[in-house]
């Protein structure tokens, strides 16, 4: 039977009042030495490393993966850092229970009160901390108790795979959730403690044409962003592997993150192949009408955290002698988009066309907010799988009868810059610790000539 999640609210966690942090849980991380599994470094146990020294290949893919990236990123822990001050503790693990899931659950990384201040301890040393979503995350899941910010239970020692297998170095134990989508639904469904849903992918992929039951088509999680191949999960023993790149549409943003180019290919090339775009003319012969599909995909266009990410359409068309007739999804001086929110661009009302895709989030005021912790509800203007969205463009009086040319860009990226001068701004995050643009991608372009009677 397949199991519907519920999102409900989470209560706000309690806080020590301590002046010093508490201390953490046993440490789950204790050295060991790798030589047993192959090697003659000593790594802590629950560290990639360690995991690193037989399954090379799967090391290297989550190296440079976004479960490596979880808490490298300075934008995520000047968010945490904000977000704990902010709330006065009472955020406590929510942000950390997925960023960096092992750590959280053995205790490591408790919020104390320090004089005035509340903070996290948070040492990027300790493996299950600095390098976020780690192997025995999902490789010591024993069980999912709802597909919702990070409910489900780790075993202390026992690690699973899809079929029973191992070696001298360890025993694998057969587990269904490994290729099952309820195991990555567990963090990529996601309520704040005020109830507000911030991210939604499983469900949108539970009620998705690839999870219908019909035909032989369905597909899970894994299926797209695990997809198997022939290849070694130790050194001289081939079999049907699993790439471990978890290839979605989140980028790097320090300059020394491994693999970062193949990453920015890998993820233009996932991007390209989920939006289809298209321009006609409008329905009333005044103008063109821009349409884009969301295509390939099991959850909606954008996914994940969709107050962040931004899908849109960059229109310019122009005449004969390349003169700009009209114009949308342009940038401001700052790189924003004009999307009529006050505060999110020097000009907000300066395009009324402009075709975007996301979320927005609001406080219990019906106030626009920046940060997940801060909302109290979300508006979601998102492409579910098949649907089609599309504006209409009306040309000005004086070019009716004149050769037209559109030129339309459907791009993407995954933060906006106001969020991140609001950051450094308020002295969370400095202004060297990403890289000087946000990444945009371009997902799909096409042309249109025209003449409007």
């Amino acid at each position: 039977m397949r199991i519907l999640s519920v999102l409900l609210a989470i209560a706000l966690a309690g806080c020590s009042s301590d002046s010093n942090p508490p201390a953490p849980q046993a440490d789950a991380s204790a050295d060991v030495n790798s030589a047993d599994a192959g090697g003659d470094v000593m790594y802590p146990e629950n560290s990639p490393e360690y995991c690193g020294t037989c399954h090379e290949t799967h090391y290297e893919d989550w190296r440079g993966s976004m479960h490596a990236y979880a808490t490298v990123d300075p934008i995520y822990r000047a968010m945490l850092t904000k977000g704990i001050a902010e709330t006065e503790g009472k955020l406590d693990q929510f942000c950390i229970q997925c960023h960096a899931p092992v750590a959280s659950k053995n205790g490591i990384t408790p919020v104390y009160q320090d004089g005035d201040t509340w903070k996290v301890q948070f040492d990027m040393n300790e493996p299950t901390v600095g390098h976020g979503v780690v192997c025995v995350t999902c490789h010591r899941m024993e069980s999912v108790e709802a597909t919702k910010n990070a409910q489900f239970t780790l075993t202390e020692r026992t690690l699973f795979g899809p079929g029973n297998s191992g070696g001298e170095a360890h025993k694998i134990e057969a587990s269904t959730l490994l290729t099952s989508s309820l195991m990555c639904g567990t963090c990529h469904n996601v309520v704040n403690p005020k109830g507000a849903l911030l991210e939604n992918t499983f469900s949108e992929w539970y009620a998705s044409p690839f999870n219908d039951g019909v035909g032989d088509d369905d597909k899970t999680c894994q299926d797209c962003h695990m997809p198997s191949y022939q290849g070694e999960i130790v050194e001289g023993k081939p079999r049907e592997i699993h790439k471990h790149q978890f290839v979605g549409v989140d980028l790097a943003l320090v300059d020394d993150f491994p693999y970062k180019e193949l990453q920015l290919q890998l993820v233009t090339e996932l991007l390209r192949s989920c939006g289809k775009l298209d321009v006609a003319k409008s329905t009333n012969n005044n103008g063109v009408r821009v349409s884009v599909t969301n295509i390939n995909n099991g959850h909606a266009l954008p996914s994940g955290s969709t107050a962040d990410r931004q899908v849109w359409v960059q229109l310019v068309i122009t005449d004969a002698q390349g003169t700009v007739v009209l114009e949308s999804g342009m940038l401001d001086a700052n790189g924003d988009l004009m999307d009529r929110v006050e505060g999110h661009s020097l000009t907000p009302d300066g395009d009324p066309d402009l075709l975007v895709f996301g979320s927005f989030i609001f406080n219990e005021s019906g106030d626009h907010v920046t940060f997940p912790w801060q909302a109290s509800r979300s508006q979601d203007f998102l492409l579910q799988p098949g649907q089609t969205g599309w504006r209409e463009y009306e040309i000005p009086e004086a070019y009716k009868g004149v050769p037209l040319t559109a030129k339309a860009t459907l791009r993407y990226r995954t933060f906006p810059p106001f969020l991140v001068r609001k950051l450094i701004d308020d002295g969370f995050l400095g202004a060297d610790e990403i890289v000087a643009e946000i990444p945009i991608v371009d997902m799909a372009e096409t042309t249109f000539e025209f003449v409007i009677p």
